[in-house]
């Protein structure tokens, strides 16, 4: 491959990372208030109910249910709300009767940055608390997703808290259809919850539960200046790809043109933005999944155009038949914190592919695991990217200057293929194959030069999606930079951030382009690899910090090999004169 594939290569890989941003940038959403009015029959709010909910029924072939405990009735005013907390020394939970969940987790290690030192805390602008319960989900024949109601148990209904202590609470409340719904919630030592929901029939024969859904929770950006693209809602089903990996599902807040539903078994489901997640686990298998996309409130980016965008979902549970008498619990696993691969590796069920990594997640596991293990031995972020590319850059170096060696012999060659054009100038198959004899009779690899490059992608990609999302580099500072998880703005001109790293990027990809060996390539070509350099700096200007230390560090490296391969001073075997005629 010569300069221009090269080129070409880079440009595909310069589109698949820049071209959501411009999209974004160039066609955002519309504005609140222009969206199409929704079809009548569906919902488009999560705490949108039916006004006539489906009344619960006896299972088939029984005598009528005998109620015991009738749901109020709807004019009835509603109860005083309580609250309790259950706190340990790294979150704190605030459960609320009003649906019998937990109304919002407060993270006590986690500020959410910048200028703001409050705490942050998850499901902050949820419409219902988490573990609320619905009367399951229902898909219309349009594709519209429809939240019903279940009478006395729902994010309408008032519980009763019955018990209470520093890690432990317990709520119940009495159902429609003779059932009464208990809620035990315990707090473990880190940032996991579980939460028993036991549903009790109160009848004198057996009856049929009804399908529920259960509040995963709702996402959001935790302040105007967190990045909304990673706000999304994912779960994951058991499939494995062929290296192991479970293949979650993710769905961006932002893409949601209607409701996401899964009708199968899923192992765990969450909500997320981009450091801190709603991780839920059910115990039983469960009857599928359920995500929405709704509107946060407007004080949360007052200077946007559009209203922000969260992301909502549920675990949807199965119906089960309970004997009079008797009960069915069902048990949830909630992981209520950051997104740390350790933590979520430790909960065994695959859910540390909430992180994210990608294709490329081995790689980026391991190169995770060597950037926490340097830190260990150097307590700075910045020194350990730095390392990290250094080392990066010593396994690659014989390929790199294989790689060089091999545009240097392209080169040399340029005079003979300038020949061949000359003398098949209308016979551009004819100039393919006697090129093919040339590289042949000269032992030059036409690949070779490009072979390097495309080795280096899989870890390029692993690196960015490693550090884009890890949580270590939150806060964490280095020279000038204070936070290498966001550009390194040092001030703003009329608006502007100026962030000096990516300029220092771009100096050192146009240097290194200068002592790169070219064949004879046309201006055409020049001027696009002249651009290309620009086209990184607009692609990289607002990625983190991170990363574009990388990539300048990795430029410097490279930069230095060329420099040594051109002190050479062991001159080029000449190109002999081809020997055909």
């Amino acid at each position: 491959m010569d300069k221009r594939g090269i080129v070409i290569v880079v440009i595909c890989f310069a589109v698949v990372f820049g071209w959501q941003a411009l999209v974004n940038h160039y066609w955002p959403g519309p504005p609140p208030g222009t969206e199409p009015e929704p079809k009548a029959g569906t919902r488009t709010n999560v705490v949108a109910r039916p006004a006539q909910p489906p009344e619960m029924k006896a299972a088939p072939a029984k005598p009528a249910l005998d109620v015991v405990a009738p749901p109020a009735a709807p004019s009835a005013p509603k109860s005083p709300e309580r609250t309790v907390t259950l706190e340990n020394k790294l979150l704190r939970a605030e459960l609320t009767t009003y649906g019998g969940g937990i109304r919002d987790v407060v993270l006590k290690p986690w500020k959410i940055g910048g200028t703001n030192d409050a705490p942050v805390m998850l499901n902050r602008f949820a419409s219902e608390p988490v573990f609320t319960l619905t009367g399951g989900s229902t898909k219309g024949t349009n594709g519209t997703v429809s939240v019903l109601a279940w009478p006395g148990a729902d994010s309408n209904a008032v519980f009763t808290l019955t018990e209470s202590t520093r890690d432990r609470a317990v709520f119940t409340s009495d159902a429609a259809g003779g059932l009464r719904v208990v809620k035990e919630f315990a707090l473990g030592d880190d940032y996991t919850l579980t939460c028993r929901v036991r549903t009790e029939n109160l009848n004198k024969q057996a009856v049929e539960t009804p399908a529920f859904g259960v509040a995963v929770g709702t996402a959001a950006q935790l302040d105007a200046q967190d990045d909304p693209t990673y706000v999304n809602a994912d779960h994951w089903e058991g499939a494995l790809s062929l290296t192991g990996r479970a293949k979650a599902t993710y769905t961006l807040a932002s893409s949601m043109s209607q409701d996401v539903f899964a009708t199968a078994d899923v192992k765990w489901a969450a909500v997320k933005n981009r450091y801190f997640a709603l991780v839920m686990t059910p115990k039983e298998p469960t009857g599928g999944f359920h995500a929405q996309k709704v509107e946060l409130p407007r004080a949360l980016t007052p200077e946007a155009s559009a209203a922000p965008i969260g992301a909502h979902a549920w675990l949807l549970m199965g119906s089960a038949k309970v004997d009079a008498g008797a009960s069915v619990t069902r048990e949830f696993q909630l992981y209520a914190g950051p997104k740390e691969y350790k933590r979520l590796a430790a909960l065994g069920n695959k859910q540390e592919e909430v992180m994210e990594f990608g294709w490329f997640g081995r790689i980026a596991e391991a190169l995770l695991w060597s950037l926490t293990t340097i830190y260990k031995v150097i307590p700075n972020y910045g020194i350990a990217i730095i390392i990290i590319t250094i080392v990066i850059k010593l396994l690659f170096w014989p390929i790199q200057a294989m790689s060089t060696r091999s545009m240097k012999r392209m080169q040399e060659l340029q005079p003979l293929i300038a020949k061949l054009k000359e003398k098949y100038p209308d016979e551009p198959q004819r100039q393919q194959q006697e090129m093919m004899k040339l590289y042949k009779e000269h032992k030059v690899n036409p690949m070779g030069g490009c072979l390097p490059l495309l080795a280096q992608i899989p870890v390029f990609i692993a690196l960015y999606n490693m550090l884009r999302t890890v949580i270590e580099l939150r806060g964490a500072k280095f020279l000038w930079i204070n936070d290498l998880s966001l550009p390194d703005t040092i001030f703003t001109v009329a608006g502007l951030p100026i962030n000096p790293l990516p300029v220092v990027m771009c100096a050192t990809t146009l240097w290194q382009q200068k002592l790169t060996p070219t064949a004879n390539v046309d201006p055409t070509q020049q001027k696009m690899m002249m651009l290309m350099p620009l086209m990184f700096v607009f692609m990289f200007y607002s990625m983190s910090s991170g990363l574009v230390l990388y990539w300048t560090v990795q430029n410097l490296l490279s930069i230095l090999q060329q420099w040594l391969a051109l002190r050479d001073t062991k001159k080029p075997a000449a190109v002999p004169a081809p020997t055909r005629r």
